[in-house]
């Protein structure tokens, strides 16, 4: 049970993990008009889950898993060094791997709160320093400290790589909620394979670990943070 409740608390978009205020590039979408009606988001929303939405799941089940099987302090540190330093790589955008640390430093500030653990003793310099750790890892870790399975990790990670745009779009397009709602619904299916691909490479060679991305994502990114006037900071 109490897992079963730490996953519905993390899935809510109340938790303060500041997500709200980051459009996962839906805001640039929309002005260029990539995004402009129900099924030009649900594409959207559709391409990000298979790329970024699963490089994030593989990285943060990878880490829920690895920390999890190591308890020497200095191996888990550097578990997850090296599964940060492989988040790292991933994301091309300077705007979009700071934004993706200032996100990680946000969730580990409230689910510490929430799930007090020695691990956030272990691993302080990492959680706490100047550039925090991304947000798949610190995914990852917050799996670890709420006692989360690694299909639970995966599907969260699923959850806010879809609702985070589509919640957006409502909010800046004013599309209909219930719509979208029913599109972020009939996503299910393309979900749980990517929850299944994600527990899959638990214990993949960091190196050969999905790399996906959306390059007009990437590069609109860097052009929205030049903007005077934006709604989301992403």
């Amino acid at each position: 049970m109490t897992t079963n409740l730490a996953t519905l608390l993390l899935a809510d978009g109340r938790f303060p993990a500041g997500g709200h205020v980051h459009s996962a590039g839906v805001e640039s979408a929309i002005a260029d008009g990539r995004v402009h009606d129900d099924a030009s988001l649900t594409a959207y929303v559709i391409g990000r889950l298979w790329t970024a939405g699963l490089t994030d799941a593989v990285l943060a089940v990878a880490t829920t898993t690895r920390v999890r099987a190591t308890h020497h302090v200095d191996e888990r540190a550097a578990v997850v060094r090296a599964l940060d330093a492989e988040a790292d790589a991933r994301i091309v955008s300077p705007v979009l791997r700071s934004a993706s640390r200032r996100l990680g430093r946000q969730l580990l500030r409230a689910a510490g709160r929430c799930w007090p653990s020695e691990m956030w003793v272990t691993l302080d310099d990492l959680r706490t320093g100047k550039d925090g750790l991304h947000q798949a890892c610190a995914w990852g870790l917050v799996g670890v400290a709420a006692e989360l399975g690694v299909d639970e990790v995966a599907r969260l990670m699923v959850h806010h790589a879809t609702s985070t745009p589509a919640m957006a779009a409502v909010r800046l397009l004013g599309l209909d909620p219930f719509a979208v709602a029913a599109m972020l619904a009939a996503c299910a299916d393309d979900g749980e394979r990517v929850v299944d691909l994600a527990v899959g490479h638990a214990w993949t060679p960091l190196d050969e670990l999905p790399a996906g991305a959306g390059p007009v994502v990437e590069i609109a990114s860097m052009e929205h943070a030049r903007w005077d006037i934006r709604m989301f900071t992403t």
